[in-house]
């Protein structure tokens, strides 16, 4: 019998967009003391635009781009779609995003995380998704387990929580997906306390999840 966790939905449905500095910013989840994930959200830059990020001492940074090309700082080195950033920051700070294309927008993810053992530096790779219907690490530059995953229509996986005692953090990028009887489509997330197994099922095809364990 499958036993249902507590868990919190943030439907992109009732997402309150606001807009800063001419950015399209969606601050979709704010995480709780005992979490690691401080924040995550979306930030949609128009055409030349910037946006700052204010972000905490002691925290690791990932930044996905979902699509478009930004700069980040003064690095000179553009970060393309499906390409990700990840900074560690021993400071308080702020980080300046740009949108690096005269004529489209540009649209980012930020996930900030605390890191009680940070050192300053930073990190830019590929997202490389080269295997369908698996979890695959993100990046190896984070201390928290994280994946992404690309599923075809009506596949079905189980997730062993790696750490005892972590919540799960999943969020759809693209298409559909239902957990544990919980639907759960295009930029929807969901935060799963205490939980050591989940059950998933891709239903649209190309259906892109992130997972993390928080």
């Amino acid at each position: 019998m499958l036993v249902q966790s507590p868990s919190r939905i943030f439907k992109s449905d009732f997402s309150v967009w606001k807009e800063e500095n001419s950015c399209a910013v969606n601050n979709f989840f704010l995480g709780e003391e005992s979490l690691k994930l401080r924040k995550a959200l979306e930030v949609v830059l128009p055409e030349n635009g910037s946006y700052e990020f204010v972000h905490q001492e002691e925290t690791s940074l990932l930044i996905i781009v979902l699509y478009g090309e930004i700069l980040i700082n003064d690095f000179e080195k553009a970060i393309l779609s499906e390409q990700i950033f990840t900074l560690q920051s021993v400071e308080n700070n702020v980080v300046t995003i740009t949108n690096n294309l005269p004529n489209e927008k540009a649209d980012v993810l930020i996930l900030e995380f605390k890191n009680k053992n940070p050192e300053n530096s930073f990190t830019i790779e590929e997202l490389d998704i080269n295997e369908k219907n698996v979890l695959l690490p993100i990046t190896n530059h984070l201390k928290i387990p994280n994946f992404i995953g690309l599923y075809d229509g009506r596949k079905e996986q189980e997730y062993a929580v790696h750490i005892q005692g972590n919540s799960i953090f999943g969020m759809v990028i693209n298409g559909a997906f239902e957990f544990q009887n919980r639907l759960l489509e295009t930029r929807d997330a969901i935060l799963l306390s205490e939980i050591d197994r989940l059950e998933f099922e891709a239903l649209s095809e190309n259906a892109l999840l992130l997972f993390l364990e928080i």
